[in-house]
């Protein structure tokens, strides 16, 4: 049975940030120790904590890339639903509603430190497993526009890495594929019991720790559903590792049968050191996948290819499913191995994540905004300070040399 803590997520409004006396780079309680790797959105650091010396990995978030995220996912999900203006008038109409989707990002940074990431945050709140990457805190630092995220440490990095421009990746021996997929799928059978949808499983995101477990991380773009049934629009993730359903642009789809797909997908290149469907372009992937002939390069093995044809099913509807993925003689080696059964594996089920906890993820900031507004004097004050301070300095200096000026002109002997 597992074992899992469950720590608060640590909110930091106002996060120093700076150098210590060895010119070492300090964010908050957290020195910086080296980079380990570059997202999207910012770059990714292995710090340690100067309070308990426990060692994180802290992901860089630049908010300029965040709100453009957002904005771009707000746009895409109201042409989807048909809120978008359209016809006559449509290009002032599009206007207007961008200029009001922005007002309504810039009040929500105002209210909310953490407006930009809340979604995450509240995911990320409620869940504990131990094949799960957890946030430990979170700091915001406006005067660099930066949001921090220390996470759990993985050290030994993605489970695999993939070249991006041959689709080949690092070889993993049979027992290790086998072993890394059943990590992957018991944290995935986790989050769709809690009805969260990943949207971005891949081997980037399926990270190893010191003693090589399997953590899956980067809720960046997961979405939640009131039921198992329900649908979700919109998009997203890497082009190799997407549906088919989500390549065809339909409205809405079955998130589980998406992430189950991609699951697919990590399982191949697994095995076979490359990806199922590839391209020179994102166009030519994309049309593989929807199209191409899935191909097994590897020693036959009936078993495996029956699975890995069954989770590349490109009906969604026929795609097999967690509790038959369960069963399948390749994961359970012909019942010699046992996973854990679903009530061991989602023993620790949390209410579902609502809008209201979205929205109040960080509701107790709010209690402390004449906190922050505080430190923001303080600086002001100390800066004043700091520039008198080097004003007085400067003049004293120009004083002195006037001075000295002064006395070598006197000692000067008059000639005549």
């Amino acid at each position: 049975m597992y074992k899992v803590s469950n720590p608060e997520i640590k909110y930091t409004v106002a996060a120093q940030v700076g150098e210590n006396t060895h010119g070492v780079m300090v964010v908050g309680d957290y020195v910086i120790e080296k980079q380990i790797g570059h997202g999207s959105f910012g770059t990714v650091y292995e710090v340690k904590s100067t309070i308990t010396g426990t060692k994180f990995a802290m992901k860089e978030y630049n908010k300029s890339g965040l709100r453009r995220r957002q904005q771009s996912n707000l746009m895409r999900s109201s042409g989807g639903t048909g809120l978008m203006p359209r016809g006559r008038g449509a290009r002032g109409g599009m206007f207007n509603a961008r200029r009001a989707m922005l007002q309504e990002q810039q009040q929500g940074e105002a209210s909310d430190p953490f407006y930009l990431i809340k979604r995450e945050l509240a995911v990320s709140k409620k869940l504990k497993h131990p094949n799960l990457v957890r946030v430990h805190e979170v700091l915001n630092d406006d005067e660099q526009d930066v949001l921090y995220l220390a996470i759990d440490l993985c050290e030994n990095g993605p489970v695999q890495k993939v070249d991006p421009t041959t689709s080949s990746s690092t070889q993993l021996s049979p027992a290790q594929a086998h072993k890394y997929f059943v990590e992957s799928l018991l944290g995935l059978e986790y989050l769709h019991e809690n009805n969260i949808i990943h949207r971005d499983i891949k081997p980037d995101n399926l990270l190893l720790t010191r003693d090589n477990t399997l953590k899956i991380a980067d809720f960046g773009e997961s979405t939640m559903v009131a039921r198992h049934e329900d649908k979700v629009t919109g998009s997203t993730g890497s082009p190799a590792f997407m549906a088919p359903e989500l390549c065809q642009g339909i409205g809405e789809v079955s998130g589980e049968a998406a992430d189950i797909w991609s699951l697919g997908v990590c399982l191949y290149s697994f095995i076979y050191s490359t990806l199922p469907f590839k391209g020179h372009s994102t166009i030519e992937v994309l049309d593989s996948i929807s199209q191409g002939e899935l191909k097994f390069p590897g020693p036959y093995d009936e078993q495996l290819q029956d699975l890995l044809s069954r989770m590349l099913d490109r009906s969604p509807d026929s795609r097999i499913r967690i509790e038959d993925i369960r069963e399948h003689p390749w994961v359970t080696q012909n019942g010699s191995y046992a996973l854990p059964t679903k009530e061991e594996n989602c023993e620790h089920i949390v209410e579902p994540v609502t809008q209201e906890d979205v929205n109040n993820t960080v509701k107790h900031i709010y209690d402390i905004m004449p906190v922050i507004m505080a430190i923001a004097k303080l600086r002001r004050f100390r800066r004043r300070v700091r520039e008198k301070r080097e004003r007085e300095q400067r003049e004293r200096r120009q004083r002195e040399r006037e001075q000295q000026q002064m006395q070598v002109d006197t000692e000067q002997p008059d000639h005549i």
